[in-house]
């Protein structure tokens, strides 16, 4: 027995004494991660790629007028916040957390439904 049939046994048995009948023909399983690893190398290249330009407008700053300097200024310190925001992004490292089963059609609505590591039990 295959994960996903695992899964479908689940959902099927949550819906066994009701009136309602689950369409799994759409269903796919997917693994659950806390951030997904892809959002986390996105944060990860986000940061470094403004890590670049928070270097270039610290050295261009000093070769401008104090209105230009402050207005950069604020710019750095907008970046500035933004790359902490990243960086603590980055200190969470994408786990896996369990399972989902998506595009379950129910009537006439499409539902998903996460599932413990094992594929034991539904999750909320």
């Amino acid at each position: 027995m295959t994960d996903k049939d695992r899964a479908i046994k689940l959902v099927e048995a949550k819906y066994e004494n009701g009136t309602q009948k689950p369409d799994f023909e759409n269903a796919k399983l997917d693994s659950l991660y806390n951030i997904s690893p892809k959002a986390y190398d996105d944060s990860v290249k986000k940061g470094n790629e403004l890590d670049v330009t928070l270097a270039k407008l610290e050295s261009e700053i000093e070769h401008l007028s104090q209105a230009e300097s402050d207005s950069v200024g604020l710019i750095s310190a907008r970046f500035t916040k933004e790359r902490y925001h990243l960086l603590e992004l980055a200190k969470t490292k994408p786990a896996f957390i369990g399972w989902r089963l998506s595009g379950v059609r129910i009537d006439s609505e499409i539902q998903n439904f996460d599932f413990d590591k094992g594929i034991t039990k539904l999750v909320d």
